[in-house]
């Protein structure tokens, strides 16, 4: 007997499901225009008719993808580091700044792979966290504290 009730097709109804929504307050909140002249409500009405078509898609490939007779683990650990890691940024921005929040995270993030040694953790978290500055506050120009607040 086939399960239809897949991780795949539960993402796609979500996904198709949130587009159409969009789509429809899109749609009925903001005039359209035309595209010579287009409206407030032009972009964000393109955007989530591609997400719903995206949901589609996702839709149709779970119904016709044949479905594995075991499913995967849920692996708890990866998923409660990035939540701490999440949780981590959030607490040390305000007092320590953006890169060190960014480094934080990144380092924390690496833990869920658990075959990676400390030494490429560390060089990942430190790659990612001048990235990070050097696109945020460089390229961008967003005016974050990258060390402390009000600092730097």
């Amino acid at each position: 007997m086939r399960s239809y009730l897949n991780r795949d097709l539960m993402t796609g109804a979500l996904i198709f499901g949130l587009g159409l929504a969009a789509t429809l307050y899109a749609q009925s909140s903001y005039q359209l225009g035309t595209f010579r002249t287009p409206g407030p409500g032009l972009f964000p009405t393109l955007v989530s008719s591609l997400l719903t078509l995206v949901g589609v898609g996702l839709l149709l490939q779970a119904l016709l993808a044949p479905v594995p007779e075991t499913l995967p683990q849920f692996e708890t650990r990866p998923f409660v580091l990035v939540m701490v890691a999440v949780a981590a940024f959030a607490v040390i921005f305000p007092y320590l700044g953006y890169a060190l929040a960014v480094f934080a995270l990144s380092l924390i993030s690496s833990f869920a792979d658990d075959q990676m040694k400390l030494t490429r953790k560390m060089v990942l978290a430190a790659v990612v966290t001048g990235i990070a500055v050097l696109l945020f506050r460089g390229i961008l120009g967003v005016r974050l504290p990258v060390f402390g607040m009000g600092g730097f």
